[in-house]
């Protein structure tokens, strides 16, 4: 046995279902592999969250199964989760994904809300023996405390959960690595103030370090981007005589280059195929079509809004065009057409907004700058904001008026809105985080509705005739247009 160890550590984080670089990363593994044995070296995989993604295909009409396959056939030993998979699964679709995994899930802040116990498919941590050298792995998820426990689970806050594992296993391990899906602010206060853990390996904040990121005295932080575009190579070189570590190196490798694994391309395709078997099924059957635009009012938008207003029993819906990718077609939409056209993991909620906020909002749907945003994260799947869709009000507008005075009057039924009223609005989620309409997360007494998805009440929309006929009535109503031009 040599007294000097190198093992090679693999890592991804915030894939997002993108399946087209999963059989290029595989094929690097498996490259790292066969040169790492003939040296006497040892490789380890690990996913830091967000693999799943339930904008695509193969996730959705699985349930993640898809993706816990590919997990287990590129040899993954140990992952945490994201927030898109703690939060857009429910405990049950989970469970039933993982239940066929090859790997061990480190989460130290997530337990059920009614039993206060970890799920069977969760640690705290996990402790590997690699020839000789023990690995402590912690991890941890991004504490989005109000949607887990919609979700049935208590997510904590997980600095102090991560100190007392550290205090538990620093003296039985050689390396203490912490896979953490809480972002870069989060990883560097962990760095600071634990700086016994010898390397952070991180996600959710998307950002790309090239050779990672490291203050004196402190541990390593790695994070390599989205989607699978480049992934990080961490090389450990570790002294069994001394127990320590001698060097530590981490590089990029971007994917682009790199062959398919034929073992994951066939994975993916049978999943896709039970995808679409499962996402076959007819909603309904439209008498005439449904068409969707992204600058001005349209049925399917009103359609939407309604049933957003609807479920969660608000006076007021508002929408945001850009939601919806396509119109329908006439004749038959089955719950795969639904998903193509529909495919972010938006849940509604209601906010109180004052009738000031909803009337400068309408403002602002009327401006290309908000039109045609291109707004990146926040759940959001589509390209651009697009403008509002309204349900329960009628706007009156001058279109060719001067920005920020083009809405005249907005009716609530039959009674004009006041300015310094508070009127219950449903809408959506990413709203409410700041993405898109900016004045909606000022509203107070948010209160948000999951599992189900903006998806799900559009197919829920689509099988009632009364409801599609609604969405034709008009709710933008130009004024004065005569008279200027």
């Amino acid at each position: 046995m040599t007294l000097n160890q190198r093992i090679h550590i693999i890592h991804t984080n915030d894939l997002h279902s993108r399946f087209e670089n999963m059989p290029k990363i595989s094929s690097y593994i498996q490259q790292v592999r066969k040169e790492a044995a003939e040296q006497g070296e040892r490789v380890i995989v690990v996913d830091i969250g967000d693999h799943m993604d339930r904008m695509k295909l193969e996730t959705e009409g699985t349930f993640g199964r898809v993706n816990v396959e590919i997990l287990n056939q590129t040899g993954v030993e140990v992952v945490t989760i994201g927030n898109n998979e703690g939060l857009t699964f429910t405990k049950g679709n989970l469970e039933k994904a993982y239940q066929e995994r090859n790997f061990n899930i480190v989460v130290c802040n997530l337990i059920d809300i009614v039993t206060k116990q970890k799920p069977n498919w969760v640690k705290d941590y996990w402790i590997q023996e690699v020839d000789g050298i023990k690995i402590g792995w912690i991890g941890a998820t991004a504490p989005y405390e109000t949607f887990y426990r919609l979700q049935g689970w208590e997510v904590l806050e997980p600095m102090p959960f991560i100190q007392n594992i550290v205090e538990q296993i620093r003296h039985e391990v050689d390396l203490i690595i912490f896979l953490s899906h809480l972002g870069i602010r989060a990883d560097e206060q962990i760095a600071e103030e634990i700086p016994v853990i010898d390397v952070i390996i991180g996600g959710h904040t998307h950002r790309f370090y090239e050779h990672g990121l490291q203050k004196e005295g402190q541990p390593l932080i790695c994070q390599v981007g989205i989607f699978g575009d480049y992934i990080g190579h961490l090389t450990i070189d570790f002294n069994r005589k001394e127990r320590k570590i001698i060097n530590i190196e981490e590089k990029t490798v971007q994917m682009e280059s790199f062959q398919d694994d034929p073992i994951i391309v066939e994975v993916v395709k049978t999943f896709r195929e039970q995808a679409k078997s499962e996402l076959n099924q007819i909603v309904t059957i439209l008498e005439e079509p449904l068409p969707i635009f992204l600058e001005m009012e349209s049925p399917l938008g009103n359609l939407l809004a309604d049933g957003v207003r609807s479920w969660v029993n608000a006076e007021i819906g508002l929408v945001n065009a850009g939601q919806i990718l396509q119109g329908l077609e006439k004749g038959k939409v089955t719950k795969e057409r639904i998903h193509e056209i529909c495919p972010s993991p938006i849940n509604p909620c209601i906010v109180k907004l004052t009738g000031s906020q909803i009337m400068q909002t309408l403002e602002q749907s009327l401006l290309d700058e908000f039109i045609h945003f291109p707004l990146k994260g926040f759940g959001f799947r589509g390209k651009e904001i697009g403008t509002l869709c309204l349900s329960g009000i009628k706007a009156e507008i001058d279109p060719l008026a001067e920005p920020y005075k083009r809405v005249k009057k907005v009716w609530v039924g039959n009674e004009e809105m006041v300015e310094d009223q508070e009127y219950i609005v449903g809408t959506l989620d990413m709203f409410t985080f700041g993405g898109g309409y900016p004045l909606i997360k000022e509203g107070k007494e948010i209160q948000y509705f999951l599992p189900e998805f903006i998806r799900d009440i559009l197919a829920t929309q689509l099988k009632e005739q009364a409801a599609i006929v609604k969405s034709f009535t008009k709710r933008w109503v130009s004024i004065n247009i005569k008279d200027r031009v």
